[in-house]
């Protein structure tokens, strides 16, 4: 911790000193002055100070005085390196399904899956306060509920406010996809990732899936995708078990669909695919989530400016105080 001079200019008063010394080193006719006698006797004879040690004192203490005090006028500080961590959040985008299917009741509790989708965000939100964080819901075609914030309130209030009907009905998972990512453009956080939820298989026109999340990736957008369904979903009471019957053969090819096309995306991108048949599955693919995009620790190292002239200041006030106690003794020294 070096110390350094903020003017160090002022130093060049100390070449003043000697011309300052010449002034004032005692010549023939100086003296010491007592009021008795005896002084000296006692002096000299009880302590042994030499008899020129308090004439040549005071100038000691005056010239110790006027170095500790240009010094301060140099301004001198310590410079210190300062070790600072902080947390660098990310950009996430939260992309749920809006389509009717999402009011189907094949959770736990008879819950609907828009119900607990709308839960696990909430939750999965709280848990990221470093991030910067965006809402995108999206049916037949998507919507912005909440363009990127760090607003965690903001979001939480834009999930609760996500409904059924707010868009036409459908599964265009690439407009959602290339929505969600150009709005992580917006926001300056790195690494940018989409994570995504749906019930269902892409029926949209237009982009292909894999096309979107191929323009995803080369945004450096990483996507997480999910798909929610119940344990009997698309098996209705009077089915025949094994798929014999044609509308379970339907249910079983959309479920083999989606998990193709949300797996091709997060293999683009670099996500994960993961299924959710409960909300507390749900909850745990959340968790999962938030262990692989951990918030990184940035250590960055900044030097911090101390101020050291109270010392030498101090110091020099101190002699000057002990050179103008001395004179007041019985030692005092006059030209």
């Amino acid at each position: 911790m070096p110390i350094e001079l903020e003017r160090p200019e002022f130093l060049y008063l100390l070449a003043l000193l000697p011309l300052w010394w010449t002034l004032v080193w005692p010549r023939a006719g100086y003296g010491i002055r007592f009021t008795r006698g005896d002084s000296v006797r006692e002096m000299v004879g009880r302590w042994r100070i030499p008899a020129l040690f308090p004439l040549f004192l005071p100038i000691a203490l005056r010239s110790l005085a006027i170095m500790s005090l240009v010094i301060a006028l140099a301004d001198p500080y310590r410079v210190e390196t300062v070790e600072e961590v902080s947390i660098e959040g990310m950009g996430i985008g939260i992309v749920v399904d809006l389509s009717t299917s999402m009011l189907a009741t094949d959770m736990e509790d008879s819950q609907d899956r828009l119900t607990v989708a709308r839960s696990a965000a909430i939750d999965f939100a709280r848990s990221r306060p470093h991030d910067e964080l965006s809402l995108i819901g999206f049916a037949g075609q998507p919507v912005t509920r909440v363009p990127p914030t760090r607003d965690l309130d903001l979001i939480e209030q834009g999930v609760e406010t996500l409904e059924i009907g707010l868009i036409r009905d459908g599964t265009d998972i690439s407009a959602a996809l290339l929505a969600s990512a150009n709005r992580l453009l917006e926001s300056e956080q790195e690494p940018r990732v989409v994570v995504l939820l749906t019930d269902g298989a892409h029926n949209g026109v237009g982009v292909p899936p894999l096309a979107a999340a191929r323009a995803a990736a080369a945004l450096g957008v990483r996507v997480h995708a999910m798909s929610i369904l119940g344990p009997d979903a698309g098996v209705r009471p009077g089915m025949v078990s094994g798929g014999a019957s044609g509308a379970a053969a339907a249910a079983e090819r959309m479920r083999t669909d989606m998990r193709r096309v949300l797996e091709g995306i997060a293999d683009i991108t670099g996500g994960r695919y993961f299924h959710a048949s409960s909300g507390a599955a749900l909850d745990s693919i959340y968790a999962e989530i938030g262990r692989i995009e951990t918030p990184v620790e940035v250590v960055a190292d900044h030097e911090e400016r101390r101020p050291e002239r109270g010392w030498p200041l101090a110091a020099g006030l101190l002699f000057l105080g002990l050179e103008f106690g001395l004179k007041g003794s019985r030692w005092e020294v006059i030209p």
